[in-house]
């Protein structure tokens, strides 16, 4: 909105295709549901409000499970979310062709999701990739068992 008359190209996500597609064609078993959270007064940020020091353990995926990461963000700020050691597969209409991201920005309250084939055995930091965030709170741990 209001980039219609610039002199430059500018991409969303919504143009986005991978040039091939993914190898795992399984739809998803379960779908996960995470809602970002924050309070810029208080300057607290957290998944479905609590921060890292509040939740009890980790988000728990299972070795070469294939599931759907659904993010809401219900801030008034871009949170670019960051998964380390697998890839989300942003679903933006293109089928098989989903774009692989290890970051995918969630705008002020956007709702989107992302497949994932929970492929990496172990513990991998789950965050908002904005490390004033990550630090008050907005941190998971991701567990691939």
């Amino acid at each position: 909105v209001g980039l219609e008359h610039v002199k430059h190209r500018v991409l969303t996500y919504a143009q986005l295709k991978s040039p091939q597609g993914w190898p795992d064609k399984r739809p998803p078993a379960r779908e996960l549901e995470l809602h970002l959270t924050g309070n810029m007064q208080r300057y607290m940020w957290s998944f479905d409000g609590k921060k890292f020091s509040e939740v009890d353990g980790p988000i728990r995926f299972f070795k070469n499970e294939r599931l759907r990461l659904i993010l809401v963000n219900d801030t008034m700020m871009d949170h670019p979310i960051h998964l380390h050691g697998m890839w989300m597969e942003l679903e933006n209409g293109h089928g098989d062709l989903r774009p692989r991201k290890h970051t995918i920005i969630v705008k002020p309250g956007e709702r989107l999701s992302a497949l994932i084939t929970a492929d990496a055995f172990g513990d991998w930091a789950f965050h908002c990739h904005l490390m004033y965030h990550m630090e008050a709170g907005m941190f998971r741990v991701v567990s691939v068992a």
